[in-house]
C-alpha cells in the first residue's frame, strides 16, 4: 500500500562535530531500540524480515508483519497537522529534508518546510506477531509539488533527486552537527525508529515512544505514538504524533492490507 518514492536528498558538506558516539540516547542506525532487544543489530535498517547495513544483510530476530498506516492523501486514512511549528522542527531536525539554511532566503522552493506542510507524509507503525513490547515507525514526507514548475534551491547546499529507498542515506561515518540555524544533521527519509511500547489509559490503549535518530538534531528528543484507546488488534488506530511531549499530528490509522505495509 505504501511505496518508497524518488525523493529529493539534499547534499550537504558536514564539519567537524560530536559523533553519536558521544550521545547520552537516540537511535544508532534505523532500528537500534532505547531499550529491550532490537530486532536489528546496531547499525542496521529494517525491511521485510530482514536487516541490512548496506554491505551484509542478516535474518530480524522478529517480523514486524502487524501494521497499520496514516497519510494525508489518500483518503483512506486520516493525518492532520495540528502544529504545524512542531511539525517543521521534526522535517528539518529529525528527518533533514528541509529549512537547512541559515536564513529563510536560503530555503528556496521546495527546501522551505511550508512545502512539507502542505505536502504528504506518511507514518507506518508496524508491530511483531509475538507483541514483544517493540514496534517499528517509518516516516516518509515528500513536498507539495507543482505540476508545472518546481524548483529547489539552498545555499549554500544545492539539492539532487535521488532515489531513495529504507536505510540508504545512513551517513553513519559522517560527522554530527546539531546547528538549528545552519542545519548540517543527515537526511532520513524514510525515517526508521524502533519503539518501546507500553500501556497507558488503563491498559486501554498505549504509547509508542523512542528517541529520534542519532545522527539528526532530535537525538534526545522523544518521538512518541499515543493511542488512548486500541490496540495492536484494532482495525483502526486514533492517534497522535507527538514530538518531545507535544502533539504535531492527529488522525486515524488503518491497518495495511499488504505484506509488510507495502515497505
Amino acid at each position: 500500500m505504501k511505496s518508497l518514492l524518488l525523493l529529493p536528498t539534499l547534499l550537504t558538506v558536514l564539519l567537524i562535530g560530536c559523533s553519536p558516539e558521544n550521545r547520552t540516547n537516540g537511535n544508532i542506525g534505523a532500528t537500534a531500540t532505547t531499550s529491550g532487544a532490537g530486532a536489528c543489530p546496531v547499525g542496521y535498517w529494517y525491511s521485510n524480515g530482514q536487516c541490512s547495513n548496506g554491505t551484509n544483510t542478516t535474518n530480524s530476530a522478529f517480523a514486524f508483519n502487524n501494521g497499520f498506516y496514516a497519510d494525508n492523501y489518500s483518503g483512506t486514512t486520516r493525518l492532520n497537522i495540528v502544529n504545524a511549528d512542531k511539525m517543521k522542527e521534526f522535517y528539518k531536525l529529525g528527518m533533514g529534508v528541509c529549512d537547512r539554511g541559515s536564513q529563510s532566503y536560503q530555503n528556496l522552493g521546495s527546501a522551505d518546510c511550508s512545502y512539507y506542510i502542505t505536502g504528504y507524509t506518511d507514518i507506518i507503525i508496524q508491530f511483531p506477531a509475538q507483541l514483544n513490547g517493540n514496534a517499528l515507525v517509518t516516516i516518509i514526507a515528500r513536498p507539495k509539488v507543482n505540476p508545472y514548475v518546481n524548483y529547489s534551491g539552498q545555499l549554500p547546499s544545492g539539492w539532487n533527486l535521488l532515489g531513495i529507498a529504507v536505510g540508504y542515506a545512513t551517513g553513519y561515518s559522517l560527522p554530527y552537527i546539531p546547528d538549528i540555524n545552519y542545519y548540517n544533521g543527515v537526511e532520513r527519509n524514510p525515517l526508521q525508529i524502533q519503539m518501546t511500547v507500553s500501556p497507558i489509559n488503563n491498559n486501554a490503549g498505549f504509547i509508542a515512544q523512542g528517541y529520534g535518530d542519532a545522527w539528526t538534531g532530535l537525538n534526545q528528543t522523544v518521538v512518541a505514538i499515543e493511542v488512548t484507546s486500541g490496540s495492536a488488534n484494532s482495525t483502526n488506530l486514533n492517534y497522535s504524533f507527538k514530538i518531545g511531549g507535544v502533539a504535531a499530528a492527529t488522525g486515524t490509522m488503518t491497518r495495511c492490507q499488504t505484506q509488510n505495509c507495502g515497505l
